[in-house]
């Protein structure tokens, strides 16, 4: 078992890297199932999510090697391959197979994904949309059959879902003739993968808007992608400084889009600024109460980042509200802050906060993603000794978040038992 061990109270000071984006790099590595060729994808994550995909890929035929965030693939000897539940429920990412799979191979078999438990996470819009572009699919009782050549139509999201978008959009690159792509999610991720393809061949237009036009080609070639820095990681630092009363600095942001992010964390006091490659945060003594925060897709508030700053409020002057609209079980991590002597309730999609002056130190445990990197804030923040369990989520998609803490000045360890 792992676990974070940290000794809270110091405060926060120095310089650190950013990593690259996972919410990027997962939707990109299985776009690389499309080209056929060599790849090159700088500032590539090293996290868990990514070495399970990556792992995966290599039972299709495709090389891969990782190092020092350099990813090489080699996918000209790609071939179909079922991924079945000990792959699927390790990640939600090779979702994303089904529509590259469809888009390359014409046929795609995958068990339902896992990931976090942070509700139901239903798949009904991915098939949807793939259903929409004329694909035989049929979901059975361990997972999603799909088959045929992709062809464009006119497609409307119900949803604007991340997730189908890119399945959407991975789908229609190299189906036959023109997709129109209504109410697609505007992620900067989205907007990501969609360069990408472009660079490898694709033909995409209204990248970043909600109104996507794909003209299907016959073949997607090899690309040098670097990828953008993480947002949420971005985000995540950010609150650890303000959390502390630390002044921070991120290293290697050029291209990151905090809309949503930082008008929120400026109302809880911290100053921010953002400088050629560089973003600046120096934090008050005390975390203001934000009175309302509402999650919804972008360029709203992301609920990637509803759990840090749950932590985060916890210790501010007075009290705040955080509505939840995108996931219907992502406050984990209330019970866990309520160990700690936070002041927390949850009713429904709303969690009440009323901040305390301090946090105790506890045992606590991590059971999704974003709540585990919110309990390492609140350890932080915390008097004396705290011990986060369930490091495996925070792995999902934080690159040594000990180390890079430990660099501003945390008094934190990876341990294993």
């Amino acid at each position: 078992m792992s676990y974070v061990k940290i000794v809270g109270g110091k405060r926060l000071k120095g310089e650190v890297k950013l990593q690259g984006s996972k919410n990027a790099a997962l939707p990109i590595l299985a776009a690389s199932v499309l080209c056929r060729g060599q790849i090159r994808i700088e500032n590539c994550p090293d996290i868990a999510d990514v070495h399970e995909l990556l792992y995966a890929l290599s039972f299709a035929g495709i090389k891969n090697e990782l190092h020092d965030g350099r990813l090489d693939l080699d996918t000209s000897e790609a071939v179909p391959f079922s991924f079945g539940q000990e792959f699927a429920k390790k990640t939600r990412g090779g979702i994303l197979l089904l529509g590259a799979f469809l888009g390359r191979f014409h046929e795609a078999e995958i068990a339902y994904p896992g990931g976090c438990v942070i509700g139901a996470r239903p798949i009904d819009l991915h098939c949807s949309v793939l259903r929409a572009l004329h694909v035989s699919l049929s979901e059975e009782k361990d997972g999603v059959y799909a088959k045929g050549r992709p062809q464009g139509d006119r497609i409307l999201l119900s949803y604007p879902s991340v997730g189908a978008t890119e399945n959407a959009v991975l789908a229609a690159v190299c189906g036959k003739g023109r997709t129109e792509l209504f109410g697609a999610a505007t992620e900067p991720e989205v907007a990501e993968l969609c360069r990408f393809l472009n660079k490898a061949g694709a033909r995409i237009r209204g990248i970043g808007t909600s109104y996507l036009v794909i003209d299907g080609v016959s073949q997607l070639h090899g690309v040098h992608h670097r990828l953008s820095g993480d947002r949420i990681v971005a985000g995540t630092y950010l609150c650890a400084a303000a959390m502390t009363g630390g002044e921070v600095i991120l290293r290697e942001t050029d291209g990151v889009c905090l809309e949503g992010i930082t008008n929120n964390l400026c109302a809880a006091g911290l100053r921010i600024q953002k400088e050629n490659n560089l973003i600046a945060a120096r934090a008050n003594d005390r975390v203001l109460a934000v009175p309302c925060i509402r999650t919804a897709p972008f360029p709203a508030f992301p609920t990637d980042m509803q759990s840090q700053m749950v932590a985060l409020l916890s210790v501010a002057d007075g009290d705040s509200v955080i509505c939840e609209t995108v996931f219907e079980s992502r406050f984990g991590i209330v019970p866990e802050l309520q160990k700690m002597g936070a002041d927390v309730i949850n009713t429904d999609r709303y969690v009440i906060i009323h901040g305390v002056k301090h946090l105790q130190g506890r045992p606590v445990t991590a059971t999704d993603l974003r709540g585990g990197a919110a309990l390492v804030l609140a350890g932080l923040a915390a008097e004396g000794e705290s011990k986060v369990c369930g490091y495996e989520y925070i792995a999902r998609g934080y690159e040594n978040i000990c180390g890079s803490l430990c660099k501003l000045g945390a008094e934190i360890m990876l341990t294993e038992e």
